[in-house]
């Protein structure tokens, strides 16, 4: 259970490994872990092999209280870090983009149904391309100089 709550791969021989390095504990304990044990602790545990629906790297299973803590010790050094300057002297840039027309990629249609197509105003411009912009704005709240715009940035949907 400790090895699947951090989403590490197991088979049948950790299983196996698992319940071996246990009754090695045990130094009169005669223990095989054979198959058939195997077998009979999946089922009584409600044990299964499973197919991986997404892989996950270390990051992503960091714990809530984790993460939280992270996010604290980051405001903690920015602000200390921040406070040697000028709060004019300290820039944030960020970008947004929208597109031309949203789409949603899934509809409502009847069983069996050969093709389902879906309505766009511009299905080769509005769909494919969007807009971008993004401005740097100080610690004080000014916006440092102009916004940077980005006007039909075209992706190529295929398939």
């Amino acid at each position: 259970m400790e090895a699947r709550k951090d989403f590490l791969v197991i088979h049948d021989d950790d299983l196996r490994n698992f319940a071996l390095q246990k009754a090695a504990e045990y130094p009169n304990f005669a223990f095989k872990a054979c198959s058939s044990w195997i077998n009979n602790w999946k089922s009584k545990h409600n044990v299964t092999s499973r197919k991986i629906q997404k892989l996950v790297s270390k990051r992503a299973v960091r714990t809530h209280e984790e993460i939280l803590q992270s996010v604290h010790d980051y405001r903690r050094s920015f602000k200390e870090l921040a406070s040697s300057f000028y709060p004019s002297y300290v820039w944030n840039s960020d970008q947004t983009g929208f597109n031309m027309e949203i789409i949603s990629n899934r509809t409502l249609s009847t069983k069996g149904e050969k093709r389902t197509y879906g309505f766009a105003n511009s299905p080769k411009n509005k769909v494919t391309h969007s807009y971008t912009v993004q401005y740097i704005i100080s610690m004080d709240g000014d916006i440092i100089g102009d916004a940077y715009i980005c006007f039909q940035v075209c992706f190529d949907f295929k398939g």
